[in-house]
């Protein structure tokens, strides 16, 4: 493993730098943002003990160039997540495109009137789950999942079928889990007496091993491996990003340009399920693709 070289305030892109290199199926050709994503995997890639901290100001660069992101304001890791998806799903390489549907999620969504049962039904994509926490939420992942559900109702609607003023019944179901699935813990709470965001540092337990069959309607595998971290430390507005991943069977602390060999599982460690913030979550027996 090789750490990389804190860019300014972008240790949230270092983090995600390192999950997406322990993502055995993420490969990708050379583009723009692309181009410096391979450039900078490739440069980690070459680990032999004694190598400097790779340097991924060139990435940064690109992705600034690419969205709004700057120098100067801390990116949020979902935010960088997102924003290198988002680039490779806009490449013109149809590999790029596939390479970033490996955390695509597949929904169906459903609108129906409670008094004519009139249906509207639609589709969506997702790239995380997001795992609410606190309190009357579930403390542990797997049980999160159990019970996870999207719908919801909506009171005063006008329909305009039956042109009653009634309720909407929204349910959604996932239809197609991805390869890679990633879950982004909400810990942004408002707090009205001072009336900012601040952390919420409820702890939360994540299986090695995680059984989404009762997430989906699909029929796929939905057994997964956990293989990557990213911890949150601080205040909400900024803090710190690190990351924990595994290769190779063993997990490994990644902050910046150092890097630890972890001689236990993270979640052990003190303090660790309190700062989780994404989860990444392979799929078991998953079949390799390789697009370089």
């Amino acid at each position: 493993m090789r750490g990389l070289i804190n860019v300014g305030t972008h240790c949230a892109v270092n983090s995600v730098l390192q999950c997406l290199y322990v993502t055995d199926d993420f490969r990708i050709t050379d583009s723009t943002v692309a181009s410096e994503l391979t450039s900078v995997l490739r440069d980690m890639d070459r680990n032999t003990r004694g190598m400097p901290p790779c340097d991924p100001h060139p990435l940064v660069d690109a992705l600034i160039r690419y969205s709004e992101m700057t120098h100067e304001v801390q990116q949020d890791a979902d935010t960088v997540f997102k924003c290198v998806l988002n680039a490779l799903a806009d490449d013109g390489d149809p590999r790029c495109k596939q390479a970033s549907g490996l955390w695509t999620i597949r929904k169906q969504q459903s609108a129906k009137c409670s008094t004519c049962n009139a249906e509207c039904v639609s589709h969506h994509a997702a790239t995380n789950v997001i795992v609410y926490i606190g309190e009357n939420k579930p403390n542990k992942l797997q049980d999160y999942v159990d019970d996870y559900s999207e719908s919801f109702r909506v009171s005063d609607y006008h329909c305009g079928t039956c042109q009653e003023e009634t309720e909407l019944i929204v349910t959604t179901d996932i239809t197609e889990l991805p390869a890679v699935l990633c879950f982004t813990v909400a810990r942004g709470q408002r707090c009205v007496q001072r009336g900012e965001l601040m952390v919420n540092t409820s702890a939360i337990d994540a299986p090695q091993e995680l059984d989404c069959s009762r997430m989906s309607v699909t029929s796929q595998p939905t057994k997964y491996e956990l293989y990557g971290m990213i911890t949150h430390t601080g205040p909400y507005e900024f803090g710190h990003y690190a990351a924990f991943v595994k290769k190779k069977s063993k997990w490994y602390f990644v902050d910046g340009d150092v890097v630890k060999h972890c001689p236990a599982l993270p979640l052990s460690y003190y303090n660790v399920p309190a700062h989780l913030y994404m989860l990444m979550y392979r799929r078991l027996h998953n079949v390799n693709i390789s697009w370089m």
